[in-house]
């Protein structure tokens, strides 16, 4: 308990000091200020300026929750994305794909995932989130290996939707156990390097279809699209397995054993200094207290833009392939060039935001990246094949900033683990509902690869977005969000 005594007094006020200057942009007088050159290697990585035994804390913690849950969204995403590398290596003709059938694989997925996203987050204050999420994974691990026997488009319908209903735990179970470990001022960086691995994952698929395609097409009677299924699912196991020990639910309740007394003690003083509530009991009057302030709207309405925005990369492989310049190869390994500057796009996002102290910014400025590469596609210089390369590429750009907006949200409702719980749920089903129909008349795969209307959608959304996030930079400031009696 010295030690958690000792981080109490050497920090005093930090979580007062770091939700203001990130969330409103008011300082305290009684923070500690600190020297330049702390400040200087803050910024770099924010545990370098604390006392040594909070640096050996946050390594512990970054080993465990943060390798489980970047391989684990890897993995999710490789089961969740791996449709688009097996539509352009050969699924398609094997199935007799046409018109909108790709769309409405992309449709049952995210019908399952709106079903299932906020039951996911309430079972979650009921079951321990290091029971709930590995189990989760599984179990759609093993229906991603099934999807490798299917026979028709409407058996891929039916395991796209048990897959989405299943998956829907994941990204916004992470993001609430992210905030229950992480201050503040840490959160933006392990937000974005945890949905940079969805990036990464989505690279590494392409390589892995080429690779699959080039080397096991045929083999055992396979092809290489139902190889690349049965791959994906097989390395679901190992990192579910992981998971049972590495997730340690909320410091007030945690079993794990590779935390110490103590340092579950500091764990718990860090969460207390940041305003972070222990969670209580899940009430109708958290519902109320919900659905009676702005943030659940107006994030809703930005979560659900960027969604439909995104859409548009998943369309790049289609495309290129449309153009029939490429070979099967090819198409899925060009994109992942687009998910590299995605990568690096989150890590600057994260940085400067972190550095600079707010998030609102840098998420208008990533959608206005994106907007830019929407633009260029809407003009379609098909005769500029250059031009239309760089604007595929320009609407990765926004993707890396969109997990600040949800470390964005956590810092505003950083008073109640259930509204913070609650209300990811219920944005992230708002967004995904609106995904599921958008899609359906944005993007007709016949119409590949022109999608007139697609652009322009895409477009609107992504400047939607960058309006949107500043007017709740504005709320941020004149009507902060606070607890109720």
């Amino acid at each position: 308990m010295s030690d958690t005594k000792g981080y109490r007094n050497s920090d005093a006020e930090c979580g007062k000091q770091t939700l203001n200057e990130m969330t409103v942009g008011v300082t305290d007088d009684h923070y500690e200020k600190k020297t330049l050159s702390k400040r200087i290697l803050r910024v770099i990585w924010d545990s370098l300026d604390k006392t040594p035994e909070e640096r050996k804390f946050i390594r512990k913690v970054d080993a465990w929750i943060m390798s489980y849950v970047c391989v684990a969204y890897l993995v999710k995403y490789l089961d969740q994305t791996n449709v688009v590398n097996a539509y352009v290596s050969g699924m398609k003709e094997d199935l007799r794909m046409s018109g909108n059938d790709y769309n409405l694989l992309q449709t049952w997925f995210t019908v399952g995932y709106v079903l299932g996203n906020l039951p996911s987050q309430i079972i979650m204050t009921k079951i321990r989130p290091s029971i709930w999420l590995p189990t989760l994974e599984l179990i759609w691990g093993a229906l991603v290996m099934v999807m490798a026997s299917a026979k028709n488009v409407k058996t891929l319908y039916a395991l796209r939707f048990f897959i989405g209903f299943l998956e829907a735990s994941a990204y916004p179970g992470i993001i609430t156990l992210l905030g229950n470990w992480y201050t503040p001022e840490e959160l933006g960086k392990r937000s974005c390097i945890f949905i940079a691995s969805s990036s990464i994952a989505q690279m590494f698929s392409g390589y892995l279809q080429a690779g699959l395609y080039s080397g096991m097409n045929g083999k055992h009677g396979l092809a290489a699209w139902q190889w690349l299924f049965i791959f994906d699912g097989i390395i679901s196991i190992p990192i579910a397995l992981f998971g049972y020990f590495a997730v340690p639910d909320s410091p007030v309740n945690s079993k794990a054993r590779w935390l110490k007394p103590e340092q579950k003690a500091m764990a718990i003083a860090r969460m207390e200094r940041c305003g972070r509530k222990p969670p209580g009991k899940l009430t109708w009057k958290v519902f109320r207290d919900i659905l009676s302030t702005w943030p659940v709207y107006l994030f809703g309405i930005i979560f659900a833009s960027q969604l439909i925005g995104n859409r548009i990369y998943n369309y790049f492989a289609i495309y290129l392939k449309s153009t029939k310049r490429y070979t099967v190869e090819e198409v899925n390994i060009i994109p992942t060039a687009g998910f590299g500057f995605q990568v690096g796009m989150a890590l600057i996002y994260a940085w400067l935001s972190d550095g600079f102290k707010t998030r609102p910014p840098f998420i208008a400025l990533a959608a206005s990246i994106s907007a830019i590469g929407c633009i260029i596609l809407s003009i379609y210089p098909e005769h500029n094949h250059t031009a239309m390369m760089a604007g595929w590429i320009l609407t990765y750009a926004q993707a890396g900033a969109s997990a600040l907006m949800l470390s964005y949200l956590q810092e505003l409702l950083t008073f109640s683990t259930e509204q913070r719980l609650v209300t990811i749920g219920i944005i992230e089903t708002f967004g995904f509902a609106m995904n599921a129909w958008v899609i359906l008349l944005a993007y007709n795969s016949g119409q590949a690869p022109k999608f007139d209307v697609g652009y322009e959608i895409a477009l609107m959304f992504f400047l939607l977005e960058a309006v949107g996030i500043i007017v709740i930079w504005f709320c941020a400031k004149k009507w902060p969000p606070k607890p109720r009696d």
